[in-house]
């Protein structure tokens, strides 16, 4: 034999040697049962061996099987070992004793720990259906995610409600996100607190787009569907509203999905408020839509136009202590006039009510407009609690109040109003058109990002054409730089407005950046005798802290968009009046100054106050107590009716009305 034929030889054993390997590699890769069954057919295999050579080697009484018997005992069990007679046989028992080890304890519990993990890999994973029953189902992870689930943690009494409606006994959380893991989980943990309770949330892994995923969290069998934004997204937020409609059409057209009508509420969030229609269109099932954008903007505005309002917003907009508002079913008032019910919640302040028609919600918060309530309707008010809705005893008979004087004098701002905005997001070319949407009030808009000029001018311009008749001006300017912010001038300016940043990875470097700047700006206008008043737009509430007590206004965009989402997914009604309350026509909330009118330093009690405006066709949400200077002072809103309030020139009477 020559050395190729042998060189041929040697690489036809190989390629032996390499097709069982493959062979037994794709078999053993199959699973822990196929483990198994390999490892048991070699411990057969080796038992039949055994017996074979003692049997054949030692001799001795029995049969073959007795002695394949005798192999297999040794193969699993070496207490059996002392019991061997003779030299081969014990011999051929130390073998099968040592391969047992190896084979039988090693391999087994080898695979058996292996299977075990990897099993509660897979659950941690979050690969398994869920099986439920009214869940509120959460698609995607976001910053927003985590405090909407804070919310309907905290949001006990609207959580025991809605589940009663459906039938359910208690709040259950399914998230879906494109990773989970522990990592997770104490993510959420961290942003909940105190209400955390992880048997009512369970994670599942999966992509909203996918209808296999979407099957997984049994979505058509869900409460309420929420699709939280978030700030920050590699993604942008034009990208980011695309992903929000694919989703819903994801939803819609689900192949389980055999009646429309037996689809969830879905309450979706976007960016830009103009594919608010498209948005609806894309689910054929109830939805209600909410433009973060448009929100924040609106409340900016409104802000701006009414200094001190930010406070009034963070406590009906969020979970702080204080007053909330709520939608209560009020059947035994139909045919009672909103003038007559006024003054019938003895804990409560009625803002209005709101009715269903054709399939939509409609708000009638207007207490002068003649409304009459129908049997359906639902009532809008103000308080602590939904134990503090409760109507007084009976139903009143009076005819309503006596009307006096109409209308209220509301202080609107003189001449032109200088707004500098600092920074920049996709907020701010909504909160321009907002400016510009009030007709007769003026406002001048100064801009100052390190965007270039160009790229923000031509955001503007894109965003909507009513933006051209008002007055504003790009300049470049890094707040975080105290020479930029000089070169400004921030004295000279009415308001500053510092808007949050998501053009930064994350909430907290934005906040960074917005503290360092507002301690530059702080500095600056000290030196300066001047009314400016700062409105400092944050990302996190833990930050709130950093700036000083009653040193500024301040709106906590994400939680309040969290708090509407979570409230308007446990109470639909709630989105229209959201809606109402912070739009350019309607009810607002407004401030009326003490200063002239018939309370100036007199002592009156809060239900004097409600019953006087009443009469103009306004109703009393609380009394604003202002403090020196630009000091925003304390509000009581809804107060104890009894309450008694010494009233100064500086006092303001917080008010919701409906004006030009």
């Amino acid at each position: 034999m020559d050395a190729d034929e042998r060189e041929s030889g040697e690489d036809k054993h190989m390629r032996l040697a390499n097709i069982f390997r493959f062979a037994l590699e794709r078999y053993l890769i199959r699973g822990a049962h196929y483990q198994l069954l390999a490892v048991a057919a070699l411990i057969g295999l080796i038992s039949v061996l055994g017996g074979v050579l003692v049997r054949w080697g030692a001799g001795g009484d029995g049969t073959t099987f007795d002695s394949v018997w005798w192999a297999f005992l040794r193969l699993t069990d070496p207490g059996y070992l002392g019991d061997d007679t003779g030299f081969y046989r014990r011999a051929v028992s130390t073998i099968l004793t040592v391969l047992g080890y190896v084979l039988f304890m090693g391999s087994l519990v080898a695979i058996l720990s292996q299977w075990l993990n990897s099993t509660m890999r897979r659950f941690e994973a979050g690969f398994t259906p869920v099986v439920r029953k009214n869940h509120i189902l959460i698609l995607g992870w976001t910053a927003r995610a985590g405090t909407v689930i804070r919310d309907l943690f905290l949001s006990e009494e609207r959580v025991r409600r809605f589940l009663q409606r459906r039938g359910a006994r208690r709040l259950h959380i399914v998230l879906l996100a494109e990773e989970v893991g522990l990592h997770l989980m104490q993510e959420i943990r961290s942003r909940v607190g105190a209400a955390w309770n992880p048997r009512r949330i369970t994670l599942r892994t999966g992509s909203a787009l996918r209808g296999d995923h979407l099957k997984r969290v049994d979505f058509l069998h869900a409460s309420a569907i929420l699709l939280p934004a978030g700030e920050f997204s590699e993604a942008g937020p034009e990208n980011a509203d695309t992903h929000t409609i694919k989703t819903l059409l994801s939803l819609s057209n689900h192949p389980v999905v055999e009646d429309p009508g037996r689809l969830p509420l879905a309450v979706a969030e976007i960016f830009d408020a103009r594919k608010e229609e498209i948005t609806r269109e894309a689910y054929k099932g109830p939805i209600e839509v909410l433009a973060g954008s448009a929100v924040i903007a609106r409340l900016i505005t409104q802000t701006v136009r009414h200094p001190g309002l930010s406070h009034v917003y963070s406590e009906l907009l969020t979970h702080a202590s204080g007053c909330e508002l709520f939608v209560r079913e009020a059947p035994e008032f139909a045919g009672a006039s909103l003038e007559r019910l006024s003054g019938h919640f003895p804990d409560a302040v009625l803002l209005g009510a709101v009715r269903s028609e054709e399939g939509t919600f409609r708000p009638h918060l207007d207490v002068s407009s003649g409304f009459v309530a129908e049997k359906g309707d639902r009532m809008v008010l103000m308080a602590r609690s939904y134990e503090d809705t409760r109507p007084a005893a009976g139903v009143p008979a009076s005819g309503g109040a006596q009307r006096g004087a109409p209308g209220v004098s509301i202080q609107r701002f003189a001449g032109t109003k200088r707004v500098l905005v600092m920074g920049w997001s996709h907020k701010v070319p909504r909160l321009i058109a907002e400016f510009a949407s009030y007709p007769n009030e003026r406002f001048a808009v100064d801009v100052a990002s390190t965007v270039p000029s160009g790229v923000r001018e031509a955001a503007v311009e894109r965003y909507s054409e009513s933006c051209t008749g008002l007055p504003v001006r790009q300049q470049e300017a890094d707040y975080t730089v105290r020479r930029d912010l000089e070169r400004l001038e921030p004295a000279a300016y009415d308001n500053i407005v510092m808007v949050g940043s998501d053009r930064l990875p994350s909430g907290e470097e934005s906040d960074a950046r917005t503290i360092v700047g507002y301690l530059h700006l702080q500095e600056i206008l000290s030196k300066e005798a001047n009314g400016t008043r700062l409105l400092v737009e944050l990302m996190d509430p833990e930050n709130v802290g950093l700036l000083g007590r009653n040193a500024c206004e301040v709106l906590i965009s994400p939680v309040i968009l969290s708090h509407m989402l979570a409230q308007v997914a446990l109470r639909r009604e709630l989105a229209c009046v959201f809606d109402e309350l912070f739009t350019t026509t309607g009810a607002e909330i407004v401030f009326m100054p003490v200063s002239g009118g018939p309370w100036e330093g007199r002592t009156v009690s809060f239900s004097d106050i409600e019953e006087e405006l009443r009469t103009r066709g306004c109703t009393a949400l609380g009394v604003h107590r202002r403090g020196r200077g630009v000091d925003v002072g304390s509000f009581h809103l809804n107060p104890a009716k009894s309450e008694a309030f010494a009233l100064k020139e500086t006092d303001e009477i917080v008010l919701l009305t409906t004006y030009d």
